[in-house]
């Protein structure tokens, strides 16, 4: 893609399958239109650390400070989630994730339960998008940082994909 095409309005295409599935809070994608809903998708991790890792974490609880263990716990389980939850949309043929909600809860004690869900949809990009406000110029931005870091070489004769 380049700058110009991004200053149009061009947005790339998301071709599917769990690696290229895009997910938001939001109702839709700037740039994009939803053309097909194929229903919810969820995960849900309940992950448990070890009783030796419980029992050091009941300590720290006393003497104060951060509970990394428990910490690294909810980081686990809210990516296991997050990886369940793209591979039902990818097993259901879309592109993203719209809509996408996270619950948190301790299922017992030094356990930790994450539920994500959201909306299986097929976005596409809407030819000729005109960005309001700023997004324009920040994706012209972000071109010109990235053609930067590149040295302004072109990559295959072409300019450097973002």
């Amino acid at each position: 893609m380049n700058r110009e095409d991004l200053i149009a309005g061009t947005r790339p295409e998301i071709s599917g399958g769990k690696s290229k599935i895009i997910i938001t809070s939001a109702d839709g994608f700037d740039g994009y239109e939803i053309v097909e809903y194929k229903g919810m998708a969820w995960g849900i991790s309940v992950r448990a650390k070890d009783m030796g890792q419980d029992c050091a974490m009941g300590c720290k609880a006393v003497t104060g400070g951060e509970l990394t263990s428990y910490a690294q716990l909810g980081d686990e389980s809210r990516q296991r989630a997050i990886d369940k939850m793209m591979l039902m949309a990818a097993r259901q043929k879309a592109n993203a994730i719209i809509n996408v909600r996270f619950e948190l809860s301790g299922a017992a004690s030094g356990a930790a339960e994450v539920v994500v869900h959201g909306t299986a949809v097929v976005i596409k990009p809407i030819v000729n998008y005109v960005p309001t406000g700023a997004v324009g110029n920040i994706l012209a931005d972000i071109y010109d940082v990235i053609n930067a870091q590149n040295g302004g070489r072109k990559i295959n004769g072409k300019a450097p994909k973002i």
